[in-house]
């Protein structure tokens, strides 16, 4: 390495060999409740999840994004089954994946459910959502106003906090920001708080 006047130094600047325990600790804490919750699956939804994100669960090889099987070639895998019963499959096993991880307290999850929706020239004016907190309790009820841009908490979910509406707040902003044509009717975001 040479320093500002072009004079060797001796000294690699560009590498850093200080580590982070607490998060090398805390990634191996996460890795081992990924480890558990995904031996929790069975066969099948384990065998869909492994090839279609492109990752052996048992070694950690990530093979290419571009070489992952489609989901017609994961419907030949499981004979008899279409592309569109392969999908529906893995987003099953994503789902079920995604629970046993908010169990692991890996992550968490809110669930939503759309209850109603009103249109205004083909585009949806407002939607009434249900959702619920880590996959566990009474369910609360959230009014969206998309023209204007805001939202109502009509009822909190179990587990949301009254002062903070965390778990409500994160569902509002990501129905506020989704694409509205494309609104889903049910769906589950996961986040870390």
């Amino acid at each position: 390495m040479t320093d500002e006047n072009g004079e060797e130094t001796g000294e690699d600047v560009a590498l850093d060999d200080t580590w982070n325990y607490a998060d090398i600790l805390w990634n191996g804490i996460q890795a081992e409740k990924v480890q558990r919750a995904f031996e929790k699956l069975n066969f099948r939804e384990q065998t869909l999840l492994e090839k279609r994100l492109a990752i052996c669960m048992t070694c950690g090889r990530v093979s290419s994004w571009k070489g992952r099987p489609t989901f017609e070639e994961l419907a030949v895998m499981f004979e008899g089954s279409t592309a569109s019963g392969a999908e529906r499959a893995y987003r099953r096993a994503v789902d079920k994946l995604t629970e046993l991880l908010v169990a692991e307290g890996a992550l968490h999850a809110a669930r939503l459910k759309q209850k109603s929706k009103t249109k205004r020239k083909k585009k949806i004016a407002a939607a009434v959502y249900e959702y619920q907190v880590d996959c566990d309790g009474e369910w609360g009820k959230i009014s969206l106003d998309f023209e204007n841009g805001t939202a109502e908490i009509i009822q909190l979910a179990d587990w949301d906090t009254m002062k903070t509406n965390r778990f409500a707040n994160k569902v509002i902003s990501y129905l506020l920001n989704y694409e509205n044509e494309k609104l889903p009717k049910e769906t589950m975001i996961v986040f870390e708080l």
